[in-house]
């Protein structure tokens, strides 16, 4: 899986998120605010 990759986040928690089973933690939500260049609140919908 790319985004892994790129964000150094395992698969097997990457897909948990996109099953639903479960929710990714404050410091994962940080990786992936970093990687994608948006704020964590925007990823959480807080903010347009």
């Amino acid at each position: 899986m790319e985004l892994a990759k790129l964000t150094g986040l395992s698969q097997s928690s990457i897909g948990r998120w996109e099953l639903g089973r479960t929710e990714p933690t404050a410091s994962e939500l940080i990786k992936l605010a970093d990687f994608f260049g948006e704020s964590v609140e925007y990823l959480l919908g807080l903010t347009d």
